[in-house]
């Protein structure tokens, strides 16, 4: 009876173990989860940081860079703008006053808009003249 008990014992004993191990593993494995998840979250500040300053260290170049290249692109205007009057060319048209790639979009050339005028008459007018109507009272009609 006495091996038949310390069978019993070392089997309850081994159980036991194995159970204090499962559990062990799973509460470090939770630990692990939240280590690398940790890890994760700030690889991604940084990496969110770093752009940032990338950012502004590249528009501060490229602020530079036109800065320093100013006095060379108006040289380049002026010669063909004089190159221009020189040959009997109509004068370029100003730059857009938007940013590149912005809002401020040039109508196509020939599109037309829709305008009512103050007295209630409708027509059709180049896109070009639409300020122009705009500020003589006008409404864009569509």
């Amino acid at each position: 009876m006495a091996i038949a008990t310390s069978i019993i014992v070392a089997g309850a004993i081994a159980a036991g173990a194995s159970a204090a191990s499962s559990a062990y593993q799973a509460h470090k494995a939770g630990e692990a989860a939240k280590l690398q998840a940790k890890g994760t979250a700030d690889a991604l500040s940084y990496e969110k940081e770093r752009d940032v300053y990338a950012r502004g260290t590249e528009a501060n170049r490229y602020g530079a860079l036109m800065g320093q290249t100013a006095p060379y692109r108006g040289t380049g205007e002026a010669a063909n703008t004089r190159m221009g009057d020189l040959l009997g060319l109509p004068p370029a048209p100003p730059p857009p006053a938007g940013p590149p790639g912005g809002a401020a979009q040039p109508a196509p050339a020939g599109a037309m808009v829709a305008m009512q005028a103050p007295d209630g008459t409708t027509k059709n007018v180049p896109a070009s003249e639409r300020e122009h109507w705009l500020s003589k009272g006008a409404k864009q009609v569509g």
